[in-house]
């Protein structure tokens, strides 16, 4: 029988056999990125090992099979963060970040009773990778002396867990599926070749985005906004970029974590498009529908730049799962965002030393004053008539030309500025 399982044949192959030779494991980890289909591979498993009509593949049709999908089987349990913030008011649950060893011992609990109904006594642990370190060693112990009707199935979006535990797993590594797979999934659904083509490409490997989005056609028209205010940022005057930081945190700690990554996300892809552009290889890019676009914007800036850029993005996308501020966070990759300016509404490429580019007309700056990409930004006057400048610790610069501006001068003259150190 068919596990209805789109892709990840090699994986759906090794369970079966695993099943039907008598060895399967005690302890599983699926790990892979974010809705490729390891949720609803782990479902399958914990049918096939329990189906009442067939061994080795589920029926998907008997009384386990049904009760295992709608998560009501008294044998297998389903849980994760989610259920974890079950009971929770939406900041508390907002503020979770690991799974707590409290719950971990709660499934103990259960997992120490004989299955009532079904052959195996079942857990399948969404969010794996977010068990910390205290939760990770209670587990460990299940892990090591597992009663002989239990099986542990771990879900993470990655395999950065504890070495300890990984060990104790077998573990399958689930691979993103090739785009012409996802087209023609979707066009075997009935979505027209060229959407299809469009959504196959923006998925980046990920079905279950892709089926997602064939459901939620609203969701589409989101993401084609989004894309367009991400492109535009580049070409955005100072003012603009901190009031969109500001906003992106204020929905970070208003419980949006899961949006702002998201944005952050295709903020980064938007770039790494760039990058291809920029490195001749175009075939590769995910904004498939902007490629004249890309393709203007990658001229404006040099390779190792863009590169740069692009890691960034990934480096705030940690500093947040690491509770970084969230306004600093973005405020610095906004600050950072490379010389060169690209206006996605007119198509131009303005520089910082252009004194006709919207950035000086807009910031009004002295000649020589460009951002912050080479070195680390400072926060200093600009020279104005009379006296001496200001190092960024408070001391007089008595360099050459140097000219201060009186202590109460105006804050539309403070800067980030290059400050060679």
């Amino acid at each position: 029988m068919a596990w209805d399982i789109i892709g990840h044949e090699w994986a759906v192959e090794q369970l079966r056999h695993s099943i039907s030779s008598g060895g399967d494991a005690h302890a599983y980890l699926f790990a892979g990125p974010a809705a490729i289909g390891k949720a609803l591979l782990a479902l399958r498993f914990a049918q096939a090992l329990n189906c009442e009509m067939h061994f080795g593949d589920p029926c998907l049709n008997c009384r386990n099979c049904k009760r295992i999908a709608r998560d009501n089987h008294p044998d297998v349990r389903i849980a994760g963060m989610a259920t974890q913030a079950i009971g929770l008011k939406p900041e508390e649950a907002a503020r979770q970040k690991d799974l707590k060893i409290a719950t971990v011992r709660e499934w103990q609990r259960d997992l120490s009773l004989r299955p009532y109904e079904a052959r195996r006594r079942m857990l399948i642990l969404h969010d794996a990778e977010r068990l910390n370190e205290e939760s990770s060693n209670a587990m460990l112990k299940t892990l090591e002396e597992p009663p002989d009707y239990v099986t542990l199935i771990l879900v993470a979006n990655s395999s950065d867990l504890l070495p300890t535990i990984v060990s104790r797993c077998r573990v399958l590594r689930l691979r993103l599926l090739p785009r012409r797979q996802i087209s023609a999934t979707l066009i075997a659904r009935g979505v027209a070749p060229a959407d299809a083509d469009l959504i196959a490409a923006w998925s980046g490997g990920r079905i279950g985005w892709a089926l997602r989005m064939q459901e939620q056609p609203h969701e589409l028209e989101r993401r084609r906004e989004l894309i367009e205010e991400l492109s535009g940022l580049s070409g955005g005057n100072r003012a603009a970029l901190l009031r969109w930081a500001e906003q992106q945190a204020k929905a970070y700690r208003s419980g949006e974590q899961v949006d702002v990554f998201a944005v952050l996300e295709l903020w980064q892809g938007w770039w790494r498009d760039m990058l291809l552009v920029a490195a001749g290889s175009p075939a590769g890019i995910t904004n498939i529908d902007r490629r004249d676009l890309l393709e203007r914007a990658a001229a404006a800036y040099s390779l190792p730049q863009i590169y740069a850029f692009t890691a960034r993005i990934g480096a705030a996308a940690q500093q947040l799962r690491e509770n970084g501020n969230p306004q600093l966070v973005l405020e610095n990759v906004l600050l950072h965002l490379p010389g060169s300016r690209f206006d996605s509404h007119t198509g131009r490429i303005y520089h910082d030393h252009d004194e006709h580019s919207t950035a000086n007309r807009q910031t009004n700056r002295r000649p020589g004053c460009s951002g912050p990409a080479l070195y680390a930004a400072t926060l200093c006057r600009l020279p104005g008539p009379g006296g001496t400048r200001r190092t960024p610790d408070g001391r007089r610069d008595l360099r050459a030309g140097a000219r201060n501006i009186p202590d109460d001068q105006s804050g539309d003259d403070l800067q980030y500025r290059r400050y060679a150190v």
